[in-house]
């Protein structure tokens, strides 16, 4: 009787065992044939910002090229990012600033940055295409102009600043503002720069056109 049963309890294990063994045979193929697809997902916030198709400069009117620049440019005067070290040296906005409009930037918006920085806070913005409304462009004016001239803009800008850093939950908060810009834009690239190279070195596009904030403020200028 001990025989039998030994005998069963022998096969069962040597079952069990056999079991195991094509189970982990399994697995391992089925690791094999795994692959890996990578996906970008767009955050609900912002579905009306993913990435399109490329545009030719051609077909993109002045104003709205014009607005793409100015958006830019607020998005680098006013963003937070948590920990950023060397606060006051963003090459974009210094790019598309003239000297004096750069000092502002760093006397002024800056520092309220690196505070909100070293406390781990982040702060994104978003400007409408409607918030963007010129003051003293004459009426007979053209982008197009050879001889280009400063205009005064007022922005209507919105932010979103998380003040808790990883906690999924949290909800940010909600700001508006407007900013007083005085801007030079003319249609066209820069002269005298090389496209390719510039965008080789991985360089931001936006340095490739022919617009500079000359002057800014938290009041009508």
């Amino acid at each position: 009787m001990n025989k039998i049963k030994s005998f069963l309890m022998g096969f069962v294990l040597l079952v069990i065992t056999f079991i195991i063994i094509v189970l982990v045979a399994l697995l391992y193929r089925a690791n094999e044939r795994s692959s890996i697809k990578s996906y970008i997902f767009q955050t609900n916030n912002f579905a009306s910002q993913r990435v399109g198709e490329l545009q030719d400069i051609n077909d993109i009117s002045a104003e709205d090229l014009r607005n793409k620049l100015i958006k830019k440019y607020v998005s680098e005067y006013f963003k937070v990012i948590p920990g950023e070290t060397s606060i006051e040296n963003r090459p974009v906005l210094r790019q598309m600033s003239s000297s004096t409009a750069y000092k502002q930037w760093q006397n002024g918006e800056a520092k309220n940055i690196a505070q909100m920085s070293a406390q781990n806070m982040f702060r994104m913005v978003r400007v409408h295409d409607n918030g963007i409304a010129t003051l003293n462009r004459p009426s007979d004016y053209s982008y197009n102009d050879t001889v280009y001239k400063k205009v005064y803009y007022s922005v209507r800008y919105y932010t979103e600043t998380w003040k808790e850093p990883n906690k999924m939950g949290t909800e940010p908060t909600l700001e508006q503002g407007t900013l007083y810009i005085e801007a030079i834009f003319q249609t066209g690239i820069r002269e005298n720069i090389d496209i390719q190279k510039h965008l080789q070195q991985g360089k931001n596009p936006v340095e490739l056109f022919r617009f500079e904030v000359t002057n800014i403020g938290n009041k009508e200028i």
